[in-house]
Formats: C-alpha cells, sequence, structure tokens
C-alpha cells in the first residue's frame, strides 16, 4: 500500500472519520484490494458498529490471515461483538501468542472468559459426560481394547469444555480424577466442579479435585529408572513456627541422574504418594541427600508421618490451602491505586494478595482462563476513629456472612477468599463462578445499606471500578 495512502487512512482512523476510509477503500475493486487494504476496510466496518461486513472480508483473505496478528485480532473483535465469545476467544488468543503482551488483546481475552463463565463451562462439562457415560464406562471396564490416545483424546473434548490443558485421570473403580499440577489457583476451582456433579452419576462414579495420595507402593519408570518407592528414603524436619516440612530424599539411581532430573522425579513420586493437596500445603522446601541418612523412612510413610506429626502438635491437618486463612498487616500508603490504605487483613489465598501489590497479574490471569474472576468488594467510610472502625469491621464480617450463605453457597456463584480494611476503605474479596449472576444477586443485598457507596473491582491494578450503589452520605 502507498505510505501516503496509509498515512491518509490512520489519520482518518484516529479522527474517528472511519466511513471516509470505507468510501475510500470500497472505491477500489475487490480484484485489486491486496492484503492489508482489505484488512484496513475490514477494521473500519468493525469501528462503525458492520461485523458481519468484517467477517466477509477477513474470510476472504483467511489464507493469507491466519498468521497475521493484526488479521487475528480483527477476526475476534468482529466476533467478540457478535457475542461469539468462544469463536471470538480463539483468534484473540493467537493473536496473543503471535504478538504477546498487547494490552488490548489481553483485555478483551479477559473479557471473553468472563462471558463463558466458570459456572456454564462446569455444567456443560457435566452435562457432556453424562451423554457420554456409557462409552466412558467401556473405557474403564474395557481397557485393554482401547487405544490410550484415543480414550485421551476423546475425554479432551469434554474437559476441553471447561478450559484448555486440564489434566485428568481416568482409571479402575470409575475413578476420575483431576490434576493441580502445581497450579494453585485450581485448589480453588475444582472442587466446586466436583460439587456440581449430577445425582446420576453419584452411585457409580468417584470424582476427585486434586491427586489424593496413596501409602500402598509401586515401581515408577522414569529418565529410564525403574524405581520402588519402598526404596526411595525420606527424612521430613518439621518447623512448628511456620507448620511445614523440609523434606530431604535418598535413592541410588535418583541420586545417579542431574540435580534437577532427580529434584523433579522426586517431587512427581513425593505428590503421587502424599497428593497434591498435602504436598502443597504443608512440604516447603525439597532437598536430594548424597547417602542414607539416619531417621530416613520408606516414601510410602511419609504421609503418615506429616499426618501424625500435625496432629502431635496440634494442628488441624488442611489439605487445601483454600481452607487456610492467614492474618496479614500492612503499612497503608497513599496510592491512587486501592487497597494501599489496607492497615489488616485475612486471606486464603496470599499469592493472589501478594501479587496484587506487585502489579503482577499471573495469578488473576490463569483464574480468568477458566472463566473466574479474582474480585473485591470495596466501600468508603469516612470516619476514621478506632470505635468507628471497630463498628466498620464487625459490619463487614456480617456483610461477607450474608453474602457467602444467602448467594455464594446456595447458587453456587463463587468462593469467599477474605477480606481487609483500610483507613478509608473496607474489603471482602471473592473467586467468582460467575460475575454477571454475582452482581445481578448482590445488588438487592446492597441496596439495604444505603449508607454506602459499593464498588466492584478486579483483583488488579489499573482496572475500571463498577460503581454497584450511591451512598445517601458523602464518601471519604
Amino acid at each position: 500500500m502507498d505510505d501516503k495512502l496509509k498515512q491518509q487512512i490512520n489519520s482518518w482512523t484516529k479522527a474517528n472519520e472511519d466511513r471516509k476510509v470505507i468510501d475510500l477503500l470500497e472505491g477500489i475493486s475487490p480484484a485489486e484490494r491486496g492484503f492489508e487494504e482489505t484488512g484496513l476496510l475490514a477494521r473500519a466496518y468493525n469501528y462503525v458498529g458492520e461485523y458481519e461486513k468484517a467477517l466477509v472480508l477477513l474470510e476472504s483473505i483467511r489464507e493469507v490471515g491466519e498468521q497475521d496478528t493484526n488479521w487475528n485480532f480483527r477476526m475476534g473483535y468482529a466476533l467478540y461483538y457478535l457475542d461469539r465469545y468462544k469463536e471470538a476467544l480463539s483468534y484473540f488468543t493467537k493473536a496473543d501468542e503471535l504478538t504477546p503482551e498487547d494490552v488490548d488483546t489481553i483485555e478483551f481475552i479477559r473479557q471473553c472468559n468472563i462471558r463463558i463463565p466458570f459456572k456454564s463451562r462446569v455444567d456443560a462439562f457435566w452435562a457432556w459426560f453424562v451423554q457420554n457415560e456409557a462409552e466412558l464406562s467401556r473405557m474403564v471396564e474395557k481397557r485393554g481394547e482401547y487405544d490410550s490416545e484415543t480414550s485421551i483424546r476423546f475425554i479432551e473434548q469434554g474437559v476441553g469444555l471447561i478450559a484448555k490443558n486440564v489434566h485428568f485421570n481416568i482409571g479402575g473403580n470409575y475413578e476420575f480424577t483431576f490434576s493441580v499440577e502445581g497450579e494453585a489457583h485450581l485448589f480453588y476451582l475444582y472442587p466446586y466442579l466436583i460439587s456440581r456433579m449430577p445425582e446420576s452419576l453419584r452411585d457409580k462414579w468417584h470424582f476427585f479435585p486434586y491427586n489424593l495420595g496413596t501409602d500402598c507402593s509401586f515401581e515408577l519408570k522414569i529418565y529410564g529408572l525403574d524405581i520402588n518407592m519402598e526404596e526411595v528414603y525420606v527424612c521430613a524436619k518439621y518447623d512448628d513456627k511456620r507448620n511445614d516440612f523440609a523434606v530431604s530424599f535418598y535413592e541410588k539411581g535418583l541420586c545417579s541422574l542431574p540435580e534437577n532430573q532427580g529434584h523433579g522425579a522426586f517431587c512427581i513420586m513425593m505428590e503421587i504418594m502424599l497428593g497434591e493437596g498435602l504436598s502443597y500445603r504443608y512440604v516447603s522446601k525439597v532437598e536430594r541427600t548424597d547417602r542414607l541418612e539416619e531417621g530416613m523412612f520408606p516414601l510410602p510413610a511419609l504421609r503418615g508421618y506429616i499426618v501424625k506429626t500435625l496432629k502431635d502438635n496440634g494442628k488441624e491437618v488442611l489439605e487445601n490451602p483454600k481452607d487456610v486463612f492467614v492474618s496479614y498487616q500492612l503499612d497503608p500508603e497513599k496510592n491512587d491505586e486501592l487497597r494501599y490504605d489496607v492497615a489488616i487483613g485475612s486471606t486464603n489465598f496470599s499469592n493472589l494478595v501478594s501479587q496484587y501489590y506487585e502489579n503482577n497479574t499471573t495469578l488473576f490471569d490463569k483464574i480468568n482462563h477458566y472463566g473466574a474472576q479474582a474480585v473485591f468488594l470495596a466501600f468508603p467510610y469516612n470516619n476514621i476513629s478506632a470505635e468507628h472502625q471497630k463498628t466498620i469491621l464487625d459490619f463487614r464480617y456480617a456483610l461477607e456472612d450474608r453474602i457467602e450463605k444467602e448467594i455464594l453457597d446456595t447458587d453456587g456463584l463463587g468462593l469467599l477468599l477474605g477480606g481487609a480494611i483500610g483507613t478509608c476503605c473496607c474489603y471482602m474479596d471473592f473467586l467468582l463462578y460467575d460475575v454477571k449472576g454475582f452482581i445481578e444477586k448482590v445488588l438487592p443485598v446492597l441496596r439495604e445499606y444505603p449508607q454506602y457507596s459499593f464498588y466492584l473491582s478486579d483483583f488488579r491494578q489499573h482496572c475500571q471500578l463498577i460503581r454497584l450503589t450511591d451512598a445517601e452520605m458523602e464518601d471519604c
């Protein structure tokens, strides 16, 4: 395309004069319009809201465009505004793969995921499972007759309704286990998935949100070695202040491998034996030794040892991190972003809170990938006396309880993650499985408290606030 012509088109686009772009490019015959001109014409049609016309144009250059960032973005844009969110998501995802970290692309991916909520994805998975239950049963009963890759591809059709790259294992006795694979956010999502299992499956199938562990020994083939779990020796040192364990291990074959391979292989074995929850929650450090040391014992006994040690120290054994709440204190500071006024809070997802202050959206986006959303409700208050803060804190607790019982638990819309109080605002933290459904249910409740303005924010900085209600008094 001629540079002068391109500059003119870009000038019109910046001035929101997209009809001039359309008139100019439509004046060129389709046979003479190249890839770039056709793409710019499609962009102009997108910007004036004529998305179907944009799609026709983009389809006409698909063969060239499939590996082009702009083409994929424009396809996603048109489909998004036609409410075809799943299709749009695939194109925005491709655009992100071709040109990572573009802020507009990432935001569209987030919005697409919100519009395909985790709650509806879970329901779609269970509908698929019920529809295909007979075939899935045959896979369990006649495993030897099925090619493993064919079975995996078939099941991936179902779990793919939840998200890409969902790990699972289907075993004997009709067992279906999801695996978190070290991804902390899945401890907060998969239990909900299991809770939605249809009644028609409950007497036959056994579903697990993550690997629960075993004390039964077995052999594992890895890196060309055949390793018996009974021959892997471990030592677990308990830190009562941190309430966790440092684990060391020794096995001749494992210790002959390069350190990263030996360490990785042992961690796989440990997770199988301990279970993903216990391993993630209580094992803080893993290192190998170069010899069998006094006090070491076979790996299959590690789970029992950890559980007994915790109980002997008066600790409750909680395998899922979502069941463990911790308190935190911060020094309030002035900042245009919310939560920097926080003095004290509690959470069962401390990494999410930490990443907020680091301006890191890694966990937020991993949660969003599943159609769930980490958010917080904020409400300002304008009296910072100690007595008034206690009143506000009591109110927050009462409101959290009400939202949890009346909305989250009843309608399966999310999970309470904790909350915080600052010098100016109170915060209630949630992981939502259906943002739109939550807003519809929570609005009538919040309107019962006209003394406060309530805002909904993503659990990330630099995002748009949703003002849910207006107070009958001035905010601070």
